[in-house]
Formats: C-alpha cells, structure tokens, sequence
C-alpha cells in the first residue's frame, strides 16, 4: 500500500505539467505569426459579398429556388415555362407554387 501512495504526487505532477503544457501550446498556437499566414487551430475565413453561402447544397439550392418561384410567379427554376395551348382552370381551383418552385393547380 506504501507503493501505491508513494507515485501519487508523481502522476498529479506528471498530469499538472500535461496541462500546463497543452495550455501553453493551445495559447501560443493562436498567437499568429507574421510570416505564416494561416498559422493556428482555426484559418482565416473570407467573405465573398453576392455570393450564395451554401452553393451547391440541398438548402442553397431550395432557397434559391423558392426565391425565383415566389419573386418570378409563372418562372420555375428561372427558365420561363410556356405551355402549348392554354386551359382554363375549372372553378375552385388556384394555382399554388410549393417550396421547391413547382407550379401546380389544388382544387378545392
């Protein structure tokens, strides 16, 4: 048991100066340099104004699209969509555009 208790103050020091010292390199890896641009946990992030944020992503492009229908009424996708003939819709029916910029008619 005096074994066990003698390499207590050992490991407790041992584990203070692990600590100490990921603190150390967690505070001078922040600290950029000047010769090294990018240097650190965390690069710089740059901005591009006009710019869409998620480009080709699922929401980037369904917001896009949600926009260009709801903004352009008759245009889907940003193309312009022209049927061949007109019908007219019966009564109690309204053109609706969904989230996705699909134009469909819902009768009541």
């Amino acid at each position: 048991m005096t074994c066990a208790l003698s390499h207590r103050p050992a490991r407790l020091a041992i584990r203070f100066a692990a600590v100490a010292l990921g603190l150390a390199a967690l505070f001078l890896s922040e600290t950029p340099a000047p010769q090294a641009p990018g240097f650190g946990l965390v690069s710089r992030a740059e901005a591009i104004i006009g710019r869409p944020l998620t480009p080709l992503s699922y929401a980037g492009v369904a917001r896009r699209t949600t926009r260009r229908a709801v903004v352009g009424g008759a245009y889907a996708g940003g193309a312009y969509v022209a049927a061949p003939y007109a019908v007219a819709p019966r009564a109690g029916c309204a053109r609706v555009v969904d989230a996705y910029g699909r134009v469909y008619w819902r009768c009541i």
